[in-house]
């Protein structure tokens, strides 16, 4: 009989930086991620033909290490706020999860979202979420109502969602309807 050898892959997610970076606040998760980065992404340092990977490092939720480097011999040529604004604008990336070594760096990165904008005109009104993000299945929702869900916060607009996500206004409160009949999302005051 032949022995057949099952190869594991670590989980990969093909989603924008600041939905993983709510998700990962909500879980509280600890846990490192790479994402392989596109050759059109404006990069100092970068040299024609170097390929680029980008490290996120989480604990308990919060960032602790982020730094873009040479894949090739682990050159750094960005990090801290300099690479997450790069990976902020970067769009969606294929980030897999990696082996996670010792991130405890004395000099965390604390701010890992954009500020989102506040349109005094704007209603009070913000879509929050119904359930923890631990309960919902959320392989079962398509990739962006699964976005719209992972940044409805409480604190966040529809609008603010909308430019987070590079999305029309009129479709993200079509998702966020959705998602509230699903129940998942609940409308409440905006938290200050």
């Amino acid at each position: 009989m032949q022995q057949t050898h099952t190869t594991q892959r670590a989980p990969s997610y093909h989603l924008l930086l600041v939905t993983i970076c709510e998700q990962m606040r909500a879980t509280h998760a600890t846990l490192s991620l790479t994402a392989i980065l596109s050759p059109s992404l404006p990069i100092a340092g970068r040299r024609e033909g170097e390929e680029t990977i980008a490290e996120v490092a989480f604990e308990q939720g919060r960032i602790v290490r982020c730094h873009i480097c040479i894949r090739a011999n682990g050159r750094v040529l960005m990090q801290h706020r300099e690479a997450l604004h790069v990976l902020h604008t970067a769009g969606m990336l294929l980030w897999q999860e990696s082996s996670y070594q010792d991130i405890h760096v004395a000099d965390a990165v604390t701010s890992s979202l954009p500020a989102v904008s506040s349109d005094t005109e704007e209603s009070d009104r913000v879509p929050s979420q119904a359930v923890p993000v631990e309960q919902v299945l959320q392989a079962a929702l398509p990739i962006r109502l699964r976005h719209v869900f992972l940044l409805s916060n409480g604190h966040r607009t529809p609008r603010d969602i909308a430019q987070v996500l590079h999305l029309p206004l009129d479709e993200v409160e079509r998702f966020i309807e959705i998602l509230h009949t699903r129940h998942l999302t609940i409308w409440q005051s905006k938290a200050s």
